[in-house]
């Protein structure tokens, strides 16, 4: 981890990589704005209500059944059809802390602030860390990711592991290393042994290998892939067919496929309305608008087009094989669980429009001689930053607005993915934590730069005082 979390020289353009990481002082000097950001995510989630519904008491269900028995059954007598690490990794700290529904919405919280973390690492390895800190930042408070924190699901814990094995796998890459590739294909198994949409994540890794293919001496040879994947068909095997004594492709044939519920007319508008209900305007607007700036300056940002690319394709691709399964197939689930379907997605949309920073900084420090030109970008670049604040403080409006039932509707007759109220939150003392984590959010963006301005009076006041 030492390249991806290694600090930054005085001169701001360059990277220190003698740095010991393994020194905390080192790890707040140089990322003391990430902590920020966990300060300001861990207030939000800690003054959230908790929620629950029908596939959380399932899953909770499970992971209860694995304390008492061993194995995740639910009430039918057998062991839910899909993969069990998750409920595996809740059983110590229920032994420890109690089997309670409250401690395993704890659970799902701690890993969605690891999520946030590998969020900013995966925006410095693509983008840089300035863009890295942003799409954290913007993750921290979408309420896509905040709810489905603060309700019992595993799918925090897929997106945790997916995250956990593309950073590696990215780095693997870089480096032209094997053993990375192995620990890569060692955590999509914990992934995919988690929950099967870790597949998902095999998208933007790949897109990333063919970008890479001319900059970087990796290639994707059989041996390497045989590699990558033979952890995790060691781990499908050992559980399905050593522990479990499952057949090994049932798992991979849910009831969703094989005894499928079917929607007549989906509405052809689903996702799109699923995911600006998630995000909020101003998230998408970024991300559009991000995009917009890579096509009228292609040349000048010719070095990142590929990652905008990579993560347009990781959306375009996920979102398209959900649009699959409900229009071509007409399966009811992927219709009204595409909350849960595309939240993978969602680091994608925030490390997007995230990048406006990276672009903004190359469109006020280009040599543009014309002085109209140099306004426009430098109002452009004014307008991105402008629209990434804009979608922090509508991700708290939202979560100030929504305190009880929440339901991400996918159309207008009835179809939705419900969040049922478990445990509420005094509003007063939501309300108050909410705005203090924006205000620590901002502050640790801006911190920079405030420090920057007040170094000038003090230097000033110095020099008066001395003379």
């Amino acid at each position: 981890m030492r390249e991806i979390l290694k600090c930054p020289t005085s001169s701001n353009h360059c990277w220190d990589e003698r740095v010991d990481t393994k020194n905390l002082s080192a790890l707040l000097r140089c990322h003391y704005q990430l902590f920020g950001v966990l300060t300001a995510a861990f207030l939000i989630l800690v003054s959230m209500g908790t929620y629950t519904n029908w596939d959380a008491q399932l899953e909770f269900e499970a992971a209860s059944s694995v304390v008492h028995q061993g194995f995740p059954y639910v009430t039918t007598g057998l062991m839910i059809n899909q993969p069990p690490l998750g409920f595996y990794v809740d059983a110590p700290v229920f032994h420890l802390m109690g089997l309670s529904y409250l401690n395993g919405i704890g659970i799902t919280s701690a890993f969605g602030l690891g999520c946030v973390v590998l969020v900013y690492v995966l925006g410095a390895q693509l983008y840089g860390r300035k863009t890295g800190l942003a799409a954290s930042a913007l993750f921290a408070l979408v309420p896509w990711h905040v709810y489905i924190s603060r309700i019992f699901l595993i799918d925090v814990q897929c997106l945790f592991f997916s995250l956990l094995f593309l950073n590696v796998g990215i780095l693997a890459i870089k480096r032209n290393s094997e053993k990375l590739v192995l620990l890569s294909g060692l955590f999509f198994g914990l992934a995919l042994l988690t929950k099967l949409f870790a597949m998902f994540m095999l998208v933007p890794l790949l897109l990333i290998v063919f970008f890479e293919r001319t900059r970087s001496d990796f290639q994707l040879t059989l041996r390497k892939a045989l590699v990558f994947l033979a952890p995790a068909c060691v781990l499908q095997a050992a559980w399905f067919g050593v522990f479990a004594q499952q057949n090994f492709f049932g798992v991979y044939f849910s009831s969703d496929l094989t005894h499928p519920e079917h929607i007549a007319n989906p509405n052809p508008l689903f996702l799109p309305q699923v995911v600006i209900n998630s995000t909020g305007w101003f998230l998408i607007a970024s991300g559009l608008f991000s995009l917009a700036l890579m096509l009228v300056y292609w040349r000048l940002f010719a070095d990142k087009k590929s990652m905008d690319l990579v993560c347009l394709g990781a959306i375009a691709t996920i979102a398209g094989l959900d649009m699959l399964l409900v229009f071509v197939l007409r399966l009811t689930v992927p219709y009204v669980s595409a909350f849960k379907y595309n939240y993978v997605t969602l680091p994608f949309y925030c490390l997007l429009a995230a990048s406006i920073v990276k672009k903004a900084g190359v469109l006020v420090n280009s040599s543009e001689t014309k002085k109209l030109k140099r306004i426009a970008r430098w109002v452009l670049a004014g307008a991105g930053v402008i629209l990434l604040f804009a979608a922090l403080f509508e991700s708290i409006l939202f979560l100030n607005e929504w305190d009880g039932f929440v339901a991400f509707e996918v159309d207008s007759e009835g179809h939705y993915f419900p969040f049922n109220v478990y445990s509420p939150m005094n509003s007063d003392f939501f309300l108050s934590f909410h705005y203090a984590a924006l205000a620590i959010i901002v502050i640790s963006i801006l911190s920079p730069y405030i420090w920057r301005a007040l170094k000038k009076p003090a230097g000033w006041l110095r020099m008066v005082l001395s003379s």
